[in-house]
């Protein structure tokens, strides 16, 4: 990576011009491969595409041969090195691929007051492509990943620098975004089994725009206030057909077929990202005889729904919770010591953090990993040399 000056101009005393470039050089090698055993060599080779069957198989390999005194006139052979269990088989691929982008931000800073100011920027960013190792996926490889941003923004102090406000509104136009699904392939022979592979693929748009804000206030010499809230809608603006592995009403064993596994994904949610998000803090210092203080804290936080698959299956959401925590600790006049009581989710609301589905094969089970519930408990510090 080899960074370009940024240029700054001063336009006057109001106005300030920022913009800059970036080169970017991203080469990367890589290889797989894969040795195992299978019981049949259609288990491998994909019996249906090829018409061969464990005896077919073993008729070509010499490991069946021509005799008239067996049932269906073919015994085995004594060359168990031709025989058709187990067979082995082996696959390598080796990569190499280079991305070079260059990408560029440009900043108008409007300082209207001495305390409050306006920004407008555009920017563009990349992350690099890369492979889909060890699942041997049908895609290889994916492109990299793409974003225009925008944000238009404000920094703003009031009440003699007691209150300071942030807020900004801002959209994130994804070329191509990296996401982590179940890719459907095309069978051989039109009507036989379409094939399943673990992959990254370049998802071809998203859209997302938020608004966000965050406020401190320094209230009084012992009250301090602060919080913040965002808001982020965000779709997957093109099409996307994949494969949704959990689904009970396309099992892989009825729906065969490259049409009758796949979903469009266009217009679903993005992974993980929720609506809506927002906290609220207080903190307030006690001042104690003899130089020593207390400071209770207490923030509350709530997190909306949020999707674990892109298919926006209710199975794999997890739904909106809270938080409430409060601690208060002592610290000593020589700040050597501390002591912290807690109690963290004092309402003992359990979210969801996580959601696995799995297939057909593991019976579509669903586990998911939580948030701690409530905890309670004290801490005790010294410093040494303090």
């Amino acid at each position: 990576m080899q960074p370009i000056p940024r240029g700054v101009w001063d336009i006057n005393e109001a106005f300030t011009l920022t913009m800059g470039l970036r080169y970017a050089s991203d080469e990367i090698t890589s290889e797989e491969n894969l040795f195992r055993y299978a019981e049949a060599a259609g288990e491998f080779l994909d019996s249906g595409a090829l018409g061969l069957d464990l005896a077919i198989y073993n008729i070509i390999n010499g490991g069946l041969v021509a005799d008239a005194s067996h049932i269906g006139g073919w015994a085995p052979t004594e060359k168990a090195v031709n025989g058709g269990i187990p067979v082995s088989l082996s696959v390598y691929r080796a990569f190499r691929r280079k991305d070079e982008t260059v990408t560029w931000r440009v900043n108008l800073d409007w300082n209207y007051t001495d305390s409050a100011m306006l920004y407008l920027s555009a920017t563009t960013g990349t992350r690099a492509g890369g492979y889909n190792l060890v699942f041997f996926s049908a895609s290889p490889t994916y492109e990299p990943e793409e974003l225009l941003a925008y944000e238009l923004g404000s920094k703003s102090q009031f009440l003699d620098n007691t209150i300071q406000l942030n807020a900004s509104v801002y959209i994130y136009d994804y070329k191509s975004i990296h996401t982590f699904i179940t890719e459907v392939t095309p069978p051989l022979i039109p009507g036989e089994r379409a094939g399943l592979t673990t992959s990254v693929l370049s998802a071809p748009g998203v859209d997302i725009w938020g608004i966000e804000a965050d406020v401190l206030w320094l209230a009084t010499d012992n009250w301090t206030l602060g919080g913040n809230f965002s808001y982020t809608p965000s779709e997957y603006s093109k099409d996307l057909f994949v494969k949704d592995v959990a689904a009970l009403d396309t099992p892989e064993s009825l729906f065969r077929t490259f049409d009758g596994q796949v979903k469009n994904i266009k217009g679903n949610q993005i992974l993980q990202v929720a609506d809506w998000k927002y906290t609220a803090w207080a903190s307030y210092g006690w001042p104690l005889s003899g130089g020593s203080k207390l400071e209770f804290f207490g923030v509350y936080s709530w997190i909306d729904d949020v999707y674990y698959s892109p298919f926006e299956s209710e199975e794999e959401k997890a739904e909106a919770y809270d938080r409430t925590d409060l601690r208060v600790t002592w610290t000593s006049a020589s700040t050597d010591w501390t002591v912290t009581a807690f109690v963290n989710n004092v309402f003992d609301d359990v979210g969801v953090l996580q959601v696995l589905a799995a297939g057909e094969a593991e019976s579509f089970r669903h586990s998911a990993g939580t948030t701690v519930p409530r905890l309670y408990g004290l801490e005790v510090t010294y410093s040494v040399g303090n």
